[in-house]
């Protein structure tokens, strides 16, 4: 794999929210500063604030002189071991939202200016490093899909955009956009996942008044619109009525009309033999609609989903592999590199851009401290770890301009820029 990418780190990212004059404090919100394990904050630590603020200047070092609450703290602009100390002249602000990162390593490669207590950085800088991207300074901007295992399984086909819920809650799960794979037992004893598609409507549950039941024909009749619901949809319901029990799964068989349907036991089994009577209950199913057709037919499978995201590099796992954490769940994963779109991303991917001189991008395989290559085919791997495309382009990888190969202090390989936050 060669040099990993150096990932920035800080023992904490907090926001600033009001500064005082009065004994140069600063207040913060994100955590609770006297539990240190938890937040680890403690005295004599460094931060840096994102922005100008309360006469604390952007870039620049400064110490925590003194922990003086659950959410304020005050500023020494020396270490506290330098004497004479100096304390940092504040001014009063209020409802401000400033991120300050504390004890911030490894995050240099062309992010601050020069002189302001960071190693010294000049404009043919090239490297790039990786991190969360709340942390002051700029670091790998990924997108990311992090596959979250679904709540009961999934019955679909080839020829239905539809796919129907067993146990399922879409409406507070899927989203329109987000990726589908079901999984299968492969012969070595393990799982496989199949991506069967896209999200492209979110209906969730439908729900049909149900009125009575009829052994003729085994019809129960509805006062609410049977046709909104779904030939070969799982359905259940809410009540105990004309032999059909409250929560259990059944199918539904037929739909004659809007006032009359029929289920069986089994998807596309025989009718179930109903009794006569009036009843007061309702029939619901759970559905969502794919962009196009399933990939593969699917009956009470397990399932993953999941939604693209902006997120931020953790760990470098292999050369395709990263440790990932979603900027939006909060979750994190491994995630391979993939070269598609943001939206066409699916459980377990992710996409990282690089732009070149004449401002076209192109997706990036792999990336390190210094180098990376980019994917040079129209589709790449949507990742199992495996497959690493061998005519890859190789580039310099930077977060400041991008250049052509040669054009910059004798650069053999194109100079991109890679997205950061």
């Amino acid at each position: 794999m060669g040099r990993p990418l150096k990932i920035a780190k800080a023992q904490a990212v907090l926001t600033i929210t009001d500064t005082a004059a009065t004994g140069s404090i600063v207040t913060v919100s994100g955590g609770n500063l006297t539990t240190s394990p938890t937040v680890g904050i403690a005295k004599g630590m460094s931060f840096i604030v994102a922005t100008t603020v309360g006469g604390l200047t952007a870039n620049t070092i400064y110490y925590v002189n003194n922990i003086l609450s659950n959410t304020t703290f005050d500023v020494s602009q020396t270490q506290l071991s330098v004497q004479p100390q100096v304390i940092q002249t504040l001014t009063d602000t209020t409802g401000q939202s400033v991120k300050v990162s504390f004890n911030v390593v490894d995050a240099y490669f062309n992010n601050p200016t020069a002189g302001a207590g960071f190693p010294a950085t000049n404009a043919n800088t090239y490297s790039v490093v990786g991190g969360n991207t709340a942390i002051i300074g700029k670091q790998v901007l990924a997108q990311v899909a992090i596959g979250i295992n679904g709540t009961g399984t999934l019955y679909g086909d080839t020829g239905n955009l539809n796919v129907y819920g067993s146990g399922t809650d879409f409406a507070n799960t899927l989203s329109v956009g987000s990726a589908i794979q079901v999984a299968s037992a492969n012969i070595n004893g393990g799982t496989d996942y199949t991506t069967v598609g896209f999200v492209g409507t979110n209906t969730g549950y439908v729900t049909v008044a149900v009125a009575n039941t009829n052994a003729t024909g085994n019809v129960i009749g509805t006062s609410g619109n049977a046709q909104t619901l779904f030939v070969g949809a799982p359905v259940i319901f809410s009540a105990n009525t004309g032999g059909l029990v409250a929560n259990y799964q059944y199918f539904v068989k037929t739909i004659a009309n809007a006032a009359a349907f029929t289920v069986s036991d089994e998807q596309y089994g025989s009718p179930k033999g109903l009794t006569t009577g009036s009843t007061t209950a309702n029939a619901r199913i759970d559905v969502t609609v794919l962009v196009a057709t399933p990939t593969a037919n699917f009956t009470n499978a397990s399932f993953v989903y999941a939604n693209d995201e902006a997120g931020y590099i953790v760990r470098q796992k292999g050369k395709q592999k990263y440790l990932v954490t979603g900027t939006v769940t909060g979750l994190t994963a491994q995630c391979f590199t993939a070269n598609v779109a943001n939206t066409a991303l699916t459980p377990n991917s992710m996409r990282i851009l690089a732009t070149y001189a004449n401002s076209s991008t192109q997706t990036v395989q792999s990336l390190s401290d210094h180098t990376g290559e980019l994917f040079t085919t129209t589709s790449g791997p949507i990742a199992t770890g495996n497959i690493v495309f061998q005519n890859a382009a190789p580039v310099f990888a930077t977060f400041n301009s991008a250049a052509a190969a040669n054009a910059t202090a004798g650069q053999p390989y194109e100079l991109v820029t890679i997205a950061s936050a």
